[in-house]
């Protein structure tokens, strides 16, 4: 009777060990501990249900190939550092431009800040080989290490100096001089990798626009 009893329970107690694994419901993981202000929670790719954006491969051989030219902007003259420091590790080259608001009053004649000082003198003795008499070197502000090439009234006499310029092998550029508050942009040569939207995002440039990129040397 006793042996019969024991059996009895242990098939009870089994068959309840059995169905507490069934029918039992896990409870919930806890939370995350809440993070400090101002910390962002680390998020791996995908973990959003977001599909990351495929990167663009471009081969060595063309890394170095020029396909895109824009400028982004306006920006502050204070932060127009930090902005250059976000482009700059992504394109070929970051060409500092300053650009004056309002309504349009003369046009300039330069030729883009060079990498340094010695660069720029080199370009002024060149163009001075070249015939050139009415030349400055612009040495601070926002297009240090520029050199300027004359002011002109209208915009097709600026343009005619810059067609002059480039039979002699200078690459010119003209831009309006405006009446208005000086504005500072950034202008860049990119290749076929580069992400304009994203770059415009990270530089916090409140618009860009797209030019004509330099003929190949």
């Amino acid at each position: 009777m006793l042996t019969r009893s024991l059996i009895v329970f242990l098939l009870v107690l089994n068959l309840g060990v059995a169905a507490w694994w069934i029918f039992h419901v896990p409870a919930a993981p806890p939370p995350d501990a809440p993070l400090p202000l101002g910390v962002a929670r680390i998020q791996l790719p995908g973990e959003n249900g977001a599909t990351p954006a495929p990167a663009i491969e471009v081969d060595d051989a063309d890394a170095g190939v020029v396909s895109q030219c824009m400028g982004f902007g306006p920006f502050e003259v204070e932060a127009l550092a930090a902005a250059r420091a976000v482009l700059e590790p992504r394109v070929i080259r970051v060409v500092p431009r300053r650009q004056e608001a309002g309504a349009t009053r003369g046009w300039r004649v330069y030729l883009p800040p060079f990498a340094s000082l010695d660069a720029v003198e080199q370009a002024a003795r060149d163009v001075a080989a070249a015939g050139v008499s009415d030349y400055f070197i612009v040495r601070d502000g926002i297009e240090a290490n520029s050199l300027a090439l004359g002011r002109y009234g209208t915009e097709d006499a600026a343009e005619r100096r810059v067609s002059e310029l480039g039979l002699k092998g200078f690459d010119a550029r003209a831009m309006p001089i405006g009446s208005g508050a000086v504005e500072a942009w950034l202008d860049v040569e990119a290749n076929d990798a580069f992400d304009a939207d994203r770059a415009q995002a990270d530089s916090g440039a409140a618009t860009r626009h797209a030019f004509d990129c330099p003929s190949p040397d």
